[in-house]
């Protein structure tokens, strides 16, 4: 089994979580545009819509983390 330095496990665990968000988002996104969902009925909950614009805050400083750690 291979010994990563924390730096190496943080990136690991960042990269697994832009995956993971990215995934959920790209879901969506097909499930609106082929009208399986409607995203007026999702987003009525002010909560859902807090909860979906701080993930994408997240994945953006994300993101930003990853590239600037080269």
């Amino acid at each position: 089994m291979p010994n990563f330095t924390p730096r190496q496990r943080f990136r690991i665990a960042l990269g697994g979580f832009i995956s993971f968000i990215g995934f959920i988002i790209l879901v969506m996104a097909a499930l609106v545009i082929t009208e399986t969902i409607d995203i007026e009925n999702i987003l009525q909950h002010n909560l859902l819509a807090g909860v979906m614009a701080i993930i994408g805050i997240l994945d953006i400083l994300a993101g930003v983390l990853l590239l600037r750690l080269k």
